[in-house]
């Protein structure tokens, strides 16, 4: 089965090329970094995470690294992504915000408006980044809040996509009151799940809200929390409104113990207790379908 990372990397296969490896939209900025070699060098690989960036819209920057990289199998310790990032960056073509969870960084990135302009100029279709579409679902949010809740979202694709599931930031769609993070869909179901990225602010009522909205939208409550304690302190709250079923993770366990399934943990009854989880579940399999 194909992964999203394995879909950009192909993608990325068609991206233009250019007379030195970089199509001549952008020439004037990568040039100092390509060499003529036959691959197009540094200034190639810099163009290639460019149109990632602009290609799949993702806010994880190491999820587009890894799908270039499927490309050009270069060993992260020689650092040549690290300088084509620079020069990205002190060109004004794309932009980052580092988030820590788990005492792990995170790296949020989108392309600048200068960086969408001459992508498309060099015939590289550029979609709405995740970044962008999440801050706009939140417009509401204190501008603090609001960066940390982005951050945590696109880490939760981040992790979602490197276990192959389909991913989408803050959908749009007939959900009635529920207003998901996040969907994503299983390797192993067509089924998405509406998930909500809980940090630990906000009134216990306004979240109480949120569990009880997603239960008429898919029939169980599935919550990222930022750490171990505050996911199972989130899942008693769900319990409380009524959830009888329901799945639940955290950034820090994902971030540090990189567990193979997305989900740490789910319940089954409105007073049982989590029941920990080896392998990822999928929707069907948690309603006993």
């Amino acid at each position: 089965m194909q992964t999203e990372i394995d879909i950009l990397t192909k993608r990325l296969q068609r991206v233009p090329w250019g007379e030195t490896g970089v199509p001549e939209a952008l020439a004037g900025l990568l040039q100092p970094a390509v060499s003529r070699r036959v691959d197009g060098g540094g200034g190639r690989v810099a163009f290639q995470l460019l149109a990632g960036l602009g290609i799949s819209g993702w806010s994880a920057r190491l999820d587009v690294q890894t799908a270039v990289n499927v490309l050009r199998q270069i060993s992260q310790a020689n650092g040549t992504y690290g300088r084509a990032w620079h020069l990205l960056q002190a060109a004004g073509l794309y932009e980052t915000h580092t988030a820590s969870f788990g005492l792990r960084p995170f790296v949020l990135a989108r392309l600048t408006p200068l960086g969408r302009t001459l992508l498309t100029q060099a015939g590289v279709e550029v979609v709405t980044s995740e970044w962008d579409h999440i801050e706009a679902q939140h417009r509401r949010a204190a501008d603090g809040q609001q960066m940390a809740h982005t951050a945590a979202i696109g880490l939760f694709l981040h992790h979602a996509r490197v276990r192959g599931y389909a991913t989408a930031a803050c959908p749009v769609g007939e959900f009635g009151k529920a207003e998901p993070d996040a969907a994503v869909i299983p390797p192993a179901d067509d089924a998405p799940i509406y998930s909500e990225i809980q940090g630990r602010g906000g009134a216990a009522w306004r979240r109480a809200r949120k569990w009880a909205n997603q239960l008429p939208l898919q029939g169980y409550v599935a919550i990222c929390a930022l750490t171990p304690a505050w996911a199972e302190r989130l899942a008693h709250e769900a319990q409380l409104v009524g959830a009888a079923l329901g799945l639940v993770t955290d950034l820090t366990t994902l971030a540090r113990q990189a567990p193979a399934g997305l989900w740490t943990h789910c319940w089954r009854s409105q007073h049982s207790p989590l029941q920990p989880l080896v392998a990822d579940i999928t929707p069907a399999a948690l309603l006993g379908r």
